[in-house]
């Protein structure tokens, strides 16, 4: 059965219950500074496929993750292109996904077959806590059915996820915002794969060579 943490009641205790269930290869719903998320080990095949179900999403599509700090990009990846670097520094923590070569070994249901993983370091309260209690990479996608809007209430949530989470962190009603940017290094020229949070005006200020879609 599902259960339910406050984040209001103790923000520690609920960052500590949801590492435990990640670790324990469980699905957690979790607050982010942009939407709620739907997490699980990024490395657990088993793990990942579960958000995979819980959302209904269509095979091929490959799945966000987050870390704690910008080390934790270092085992998902091939390696760290200089302009990552500058992304890193400037964004960090917060809505910017930037896209890198996979490291080989990582589960087919994260990378779709795209030989990419989507990395991001959240800010916010919840996440960074949560993250250093988890130690691995999270799934981050939205906490949504596939092809339907991320819904901003955990009431929402539970109506369309229901039994496929384990732990549903409520933080209440997250304020309107943007998703996270997208930007993929996995090429020669950085590009933008998705406007989001972050425009793309604030990216060409720290790489002018960046391109669009």
């Amino acid at each position: 059965m599902s259960r339910v943490v406050r984040v209001g009641d103790d923000p520690a205790a609920a960052a500590a219950e949801a590492a435990r269930t990640i670790r324990a290869g469980g699905v957690v719903v979790y607050p982010t500074e942009t939407l709620y998320g739907i997490g699980a080990d990024a490395c657990d095949a088993a793990a990942v496929r579960k958000v995979a179900a819980a959302k209904r999403r269509p095979e091929g599509k490959p799945i966000l993750v987050v870390v704690g700090s910008p080390d934790g990009v270092v085992p998902l990846v091939t390696h760290i292109p200089a302009a990552a670097r500058e992304f890193m520094q400037a964004f960090w923590p917060g809505p910017l996904t930037i896209v890198f070569a996979a490291a080989p070994g990582l589960p087919a249901e994260l990378t779709a077959g795209t030989g990419t993983v989507g990395v991001r370091v959240p800010s916010g309260t919840f996440c960074p806590p949560f993250l250093a209690a988890c130690g691995v990479a999270v799934t981050s996608t939205s906490a949504n059915l596939a092809g339907e809007p991320p819904p901003r209430t955990l009431e929402a949530i539970r109506a369309a996820l229901g039994p496929g989470v384990d732990l549903f962190v409520d933080a209440g009603t997250l304020p309107l915002s943007l998703p996270s940017t997208v930007v993929s290094v996995a090429g020669p020229v950085p590009r933008v794969l998705r406007e989001g949070a972050i425009p793309v005006d604030r990216l060409r200020a720290v790489i002018p060579s960046i391109t669009i879609g």
